[in-house]
């Protein structure tokens, strides 16, 4: 009989190569998206107004989702770590490297499994329909760490091919079967002992914030306060964001296309909203630079003054670069780089109504995206840290 609805409970994802013995199943996923959007080109000619063809492109398929951070893998790493069954003997199909770069590559083919509106789970067996998205490339990810709530993970996934298969069956969907499996007790739960993010399970000490918040640290570190009253800057908010921008490239002789590269240099974004204080946002501009360099080189010294306007041939700055690096207590590790400048500013609140002030600082990078997860490949989880965060260079794989 057919399905009255589809809940959450009733629909499953995997992402992952349908060979092998692979369990793929994504874990607290909140939300799935699809959308499916066919490209026309018109064509005309001169002696009538009527269309002359509709000419037909690739279709684009897109697929957004949201989980939370629980301690399985995340989105991201499931969708660069494991391959793709369209040429899963290729190389250069799975991520070579935990950093931007390494990850631009890799492909993955997504499921969207559909069960009984009648069943208390996706359980194991044939789903009512699965939705099939091969040779998936990664477009774009966020991490948002609120106050208030989950820690939480957005991907986007783009291609062109996507196959609705209702009730099936056979060898071909076997594996994919078993991959929904994992939900068939009706009783999953995360995997991190400390379970789904919160705003207590961000490991402060291991983080490194921008120093140009005021109460972080010249070596980017938010100390704790005596009496336990919280730590030096009172964070409410941080997100961290990169758009791959994605371009298609074609050949002669074939409809699709060929590969979907990275736009290089691709901007990361993070933001970090925190508490009011006595300061202000110790913030200041200048039209001829608020700080004079005292190490003759812009942004690198911690020593750096300000100076008058009436100092001549030396470098003047506003600005400072800034290293960022966050840290999970479920497994996640984010990577921004050392050359993270401030892009705005917003001090807001503390009306009238009683509202306190808040103070959103935005910073942008390029390239520097590295991302790992005890859930994935290990040699990625264990090579990042706050060891390596001093290094000049970080990550390099």
């Amino acid at each position: 009989m057919a399905n009255n609805r589809v809940y959450y409970a009733i629909q499953a994802v995997a992402i992952g190569r349908t060979t092998g013995n692979y369990d793929k199943a994504v874990h607290g996923l909140q939300s799935v998206g699809v959308t499916t959007n066919f490209n026309l080109e018109q064509v005309f000619e001169l002696g009538q107004q009527a269309i002359y063809q509709n000419v037909e492109g690739v279709p684009d398929v897109e697929v957004t989702l949201n989980k939370v951070l629980d301690g399985q893998p995340l989105l991201y790493v499931l969708a660069t770590e494991q391959g793709t069954n369209i040429a899963a003997s290729a190389s250069g199909l799975t991520a070579e490297a935990p950093h931007l770069a390494g990850r631009s590559n890799a492909r993955a083919d997504l499921y969207l499994g559909v069960f009984k509106d009648s069943l208390t789970s996706a359980k194991s067996g044939y789903p009512e329909a699965v939705m099939v998205c091969s040779g998936m490339y990664v477009s774009s990810v966020s991490y948002t760490f609120p106050v208030d709530g989950n820690f939480t993970e957005d991907v986007t996934l783009v291609g062109n091919d996507k196959i609705w298969v209702s009730n099936p069956s056979g060898a071909s969907f076997t594996a994919v079967n078993d991959m929904f499996g994992v939900f068939s007790t009706n009783n999953d739960e995360p995997e991190a002992l400390t379970g789904v993010g919160r705003r207590q399970f961000l490991n402060i000490p291991n983080c490194r914030f921008p120093g140009q918040i005021p109460g972080i640290s010249s070596s980017g570190t938010n100390e704790r306060l005596p009496n336990g009253s919280g730590f030096s800057v009172h964070v409410q908010n941080a997100t961290v964001s990169c758009d791959f921008g994605r371009e298609p490239m074609f050949e002669l002789g074939t409809m699709a296309a060929y590969h979907r590269y990275v736009t290089f240099p691709v901007e990361v974004t993070s933001e970090f909203e925190v508490m009011g204080g006595a300061s202000g946002d110790a913030i200041s501009a200048s039209e001829s630079g608020y700080y004079v360099a005292a190490s003759g080189i812009m942004n690198t010294s911690s020593t750096d003054q300000p100076g008058p306007s009436t100092e001549f041939c030396s470098p003047r700055y506003n600005l400072k670069n800034n290293s960022i690096y966050l840290e999970t207590c479920e497994g996640t590790k984010i990577w921004l780089g050392h050359k993270n400048k401030l892009t705005s500013v917003n001090y807001t609140g503390g009306d009238t109504g009683g509202g306190n002030v808040s103070i959103t600082y935005s910073f942008s990078t390029f390239n520097d995206f590295t991302v790992s997860h005890s859930g994935g490949r290990a040699s990625y989880y264990n090579n990042m840290g706050v060891n390596y965060i001093n290094s000049p260079d970080g990550y390099n794989g």
